[in-house]
């Protein structure tokens, strides 16, 4: 695609988003407008590779090629090229990048990316990194799912799954980078042993671009369980033990570094001022054409990217509604569990991001419909009008039912496949009885959506601080339980909404089950939706630009204001507001629901 230049004033951000199947590079001007984009598709586009959807699969072990990563950066920047978009006006770059794969680097790495180019335009990054570079020639990748024994360690050193995210704001997970990283000190020794730096993906493609090695960025250092997030600062105990282990199993022990060195010491802060890494490398600035003072700031993960890429502000929360349900969440309190995720924000001050994840989403909902469709001889069974009728539908009367769909075992809460049917007394909410069916499907349709958005109302609850007036009259007795909480008050779940929602991901273009989560969840200024087929790529941009617009002191604002302002509103859809008075029908359903989770 060529880019047609209809400003000459115009300058240029870039914002990278390296994936698990796809680079790619998204280019915006200082007003935020979007100018051109390009991707490289690694099956596709680097065929050679042999990946499957970006990666090696080997049973438990899932992993990808770093050389397809340098190959294409190459091939996306020589696609910008063909397109005559002019680099020579882009004047910083961010991004985002997959969490938690880690790379190998080894002692030549430094001088190898110092060098820059060598023959000039004709050299590539590989002929100039790998596998020279490199002591390992695969990065782990988040889907990994052969590192149990190495998460069982790791947990039972900080003394179990709460302590574990009380400390790094997850528990211990297969595909984190700190068990990662125990599997090659305890099953590559040699490796290990020879690795002088490992980074995160993220920090990685900013080395390359850099020409240099960078230190990791403290959001994205959050997803390796190894950080101690209230302290912020790497957790000794977790780090000496990987030490140790490394130690035992080298056969040259007192050649080896310290993990942290390896990791490049303290990661670079986040939340205060941009961090300036420095100019793009003489590489990109000779081959491509960038110019010498193009600053390259932190990149960071893609999720955390995500909520960069919207206004998001303390008590706001980004509800997807896809395959999968996940829920983001900026807020300022620090309230971990081990069903959930923990990080520090990338970019706003004394802030975190919390992730909840849930399996059953869409597919849950589509075997209600698909039900609802069949016993009304649908002869489109894939139609969603019985379904979306019944959600709104006030003559289907669901006051004192309550049922969970989970087809799939379920994170959140974390129980095995079932489903199961309720009748409870709407005065106590205590459970009457439980039944095989409801009256008929369209109940079962109106529920599942429900009890889906019931459960993340009362999971981001103790992560919001009090935004509407305690109700007094609550019977301070009445406690429920969900997950790691037990024994809460009730009262601390009448009170506080988010103050704005936004709403992403395929169920989002559904009218009907958008509108019945926005009245659940009661944000108290607003509901929104919108496409966001690029918002990792898009929320590197705009950290790109602040980050450079705040360095040259063009701009004072902090980011969430900065975007707060700019931000091109007429893109969203806002959907609705929220109503008091329905989002308070929903008071008497939270007891049920803790009594239903509890007895799965």
């Amino acid at each position: 695609m060529t880019y047609i230049d209809n400003n000459k004033d115009d300058t240029f951000y870039l914002g990278f988003d390296l994936s698990t199947q796809q680079l790619k590079c998204l280019a915006i001007t200082q007003n935020l407008k979007i100018v051109h984009s390009e991707t490289v598709e690694f099956d596709k586009d680097l065929p050679h590779y042999g990946t499957q959807k970006g990666v090696f699969i080997n049973n438990e072990r899932i992993e990808s090629p770093v050389a397809m990563w340098l190959e294409a950066l190459d091939l996306v920047l020589t696609k910008y090229k063909s397109a005559n978009f002019p680099l020579d006006r882009v004047q910083a770059i961010s991004g985002s990048c997959q969490q938690h794969g880690s790379v190998y680097w080894s002692k030549q790495a430094p001088n190898l990316l110092k060098k820059g180019i060598k023959n000039g335009e004709t050299t590539t990054l590989i002929e100039q990194l790998y596998p020279m570079a490199f002591t390992r020639l695969t990065a782990p990748n988040w889907q990994d799912h052969s590192t149990g024994s190495q998460c069982q360690q790791l947990e039972t050193l900080t003394g179990g799954p709460s302590k574990m995210a009380n400390i790094t704001g997850s528990r211990a997970h297969f595909r984190f980078t700190g068990s990662q990283i125990l599997k090659i000190a305890q099953e590559e020794p040699e490796t290990y042993a020879i690795t002088d730096t490992i980074t995160l993906v993220s920090n990685f493609l900013s080395s390359i671009l850099c020409g240099k090695l960078i230190p990791l960025e403290e959001a994205d250092c959050c997803g390796m369980n190894l950080y101690d997030i209230p302290k912020r600062d790497f957790n000794r105990d977790l780090t000496q033990y990987i030490d140790t282990e490394a130690s035992n199993n080298s056969h040259n022990p007192k050649n080896n570094k310290t993990l942290v060195e390896k990791l490049l010491g303290p990661p670079i802060k986040c939340g205060f001022t941009p961090h300036n890494l420095g100019p793009i490398g003489t590489y990109f600035i000779k081959k491509f054409g960038f110019k010498k003072d193009c600053n390259i700031f932190p990149f960071t993960g893609d999720n955390l990217a995500t909520i960069c890429s919207l206004p998001l502000q303390q008590n706001d929360i980004l509800v997807s509604l896809g395959t999968s349900t996940t829920v983001l969440l900026v807020t300022n309190q620090y309230h971990p569990s081990p069903n959930y995720h923990f990080f520090i924000h990338p970019a706003i001050q004394n802030t975190y991001m919390g992730m909840i994840c849930y399996c059953n989403g869409a597919l849950a909902r589509e075997r209600i419909r698909d039900e609802l469709n069949k016993n009304h001889n649908l002869p489109t069974s894939n139609s969603w009008e019985l379904f979306n009728k019944a959600i709104l539908d006030k003559d289907v009367d669901t006051s004192n039912e309550l049922g969970v769909y989970f087809p799939l075992s379920e994170i959140v809460p974390s129980v095995s496949p079932v489903t199961k049917r309720i009748i409870f007394d709407k005065t106590t909410g205590e459970i009457d009885h439980e039944v095989k069916q409801f009256i008929n499907k369209s109940h079962d349709a109106k529920n599942i959506v429900e009890s889906q958005a019931l459960s993340c109302r009362v999971r981001i609850s103790p992560l919001l601080n009090n935004s509407v007036k305690e109700n007094k009259s609550t019977n301070k007795k009445v406690t429920v339980s969900f997950d790691y909480d037990k024994d809460i008050p009730l009262a601390q779940f009448l009170h506080k909404r988010p103050n704005r929602a936004f709403f992403v991901g395929g169920a989002s273009k559904n009218d009907a089950i958008v509108t019945k989560f926005a009245q659940i969840l009661g944000a108290t200024e607003g509901n929104y939706r919108l496409d966001t087929p690029n918002s990792c790529a898009l929320g590197g941009c705009y950290l790109a630009l602040w980050s450079d617009l705040y360095k040259k002191e063009i701009i004072s604002s902090k980011f969430d204001v900065f975007l707060q302002e700019k931000f091109p509103w007429n893109e969203l859809e806002h959907i609705c507001n929220s109503n008091t008075d329905i989002w308070n029908e929903y008071n008497n359903k939270i007891v049920p629901l803790s009594r239903l989770e509890s007895s799965l």
